[in-house]
């Protein structure tokens, strides 16, 4: 071994997580496994990054996509420094489904990194760093998330299915979602160092590809005055932030950092009771279905 720490990182291919683990592979303290949906995309981000990153194909869309990536991760016996949960999916509605027939947003955004990490604890080093990335709009209030619709919480199972429901709706759910798994993962491993962060209003990224040309026409041509608004951060402030939120040293498990202060997170995502169902029932909904014999 070259005396390099590895971070897993999911979304590595554009935008924020392209972003970060650039700054991560520059470091030279850092190898890189960048998630990546699409091989080739993969393949070009660890050409740009050369020995410092290797890529690791898995679809947050499909959990059998999950299953064999972190498979694959766990087969090099090699530890885990860092798991770095970045990749998210915004939707018009959310009325499409995952391969496994869960609500897309709710599927990539929680229960395919819930899975992830579930399946790469026992690979992950002592005391080895997950974050999760959440968002501003899990408090559904103008002064932290704008115009963004508030998060409306439900039993998670309901949450899984497909529905008519504003995309934006339900992408605030999920990350609403995120902080309460931040907080439970951090309850139940004491093993692991989780923070959770929100690394601010990001124009500029690829979260809204899934939107129609027109739609992402407007937000494109938005997006010079939304990066004023005090939630806001540039590309380059915020891939440093979660870069900082890998590498800086260890707190409270189960902290949120907010543009990478710590800070507190919403009311409705401090509740345990809350945080352990969402646990629950996500272990029961990704639990690999068995055949009839």
């Amino acid at each position: 071994m070259d005396g390099r720490r590895t971070a897993l990182v999911t979304g590595a291919t554009s935008g924020l997580g392209r972003a970060a683990v650039g700054l991560l592979a520059a470091t030279g303290d850092w190898r890189v496994l960048a998630g990546a949906r699409d091989p080739g995309r993969g393949a070009q981000v660890a050409a740009e990054l050369g020995a410092a990153a290797a890529v690791v194909e898995v679809d947050l869309a499909s959990l059998d996509s999950v299953r064999a990536a972190a498979a694959s991760v766990a087969a090099t016996r090699a530890p885990l420094d860092a798991l770095v949960l970045n990749a998210g999916v915004q939707l018009p509605v959310a009325d499409r489904a995952s391969a496994d027939g869960y609500e897309l947003t709710f599927a990539v955004n929680h229960l395919a990194h819930f899975v992830l990490t579930v399946e790469l604890l026992p690979h992950l080093a002592p005391g080895a760093r997950v974050v999760v990335v959440s968002s501003g709009t899990h408090w559904g209030t103008w002064r932290k998330s704008g115009p963004f619709p508030a998060p409306r919480w439900a039993d998670p199972r309901e949450l899984a299915r497909p529905r008519r429901e504003s995309g934006q709706r339900a992408y605030a759910t999920s990350k609403l979602a995120n902080v309460l798994f931040g907080a439970e993962l951090a309850r139940r491993h004491p093993e692991v160092d989780v923070a959770v962060l929100d690394p601010g209003l990001v124009p500029g990224t690829e979260l809204h590809r899934s939107y129609p040309a027109p739609a992402r026409a407007v937000y494109s041509g938005l997006a010079p005055l939304l990066a004023r608004l005090p939630f806001a951060s540039t590309p380059e402030r915020a891939a440093a932030v979660l870069a900082a939120a890998v590498t800086g040293p260890p707190g409270t498990s189960g902290r949120y950092l907010e543009r990478g202060a710590e800070a507190p997170s919403s009311p409705a995502s401090r509740d345990p009771a809350r945080a352990r169902e969402l646990w629950e029932a996500s272990e029961e909904l990704t639990r690999p279905q068995t055949s009839a014999s």
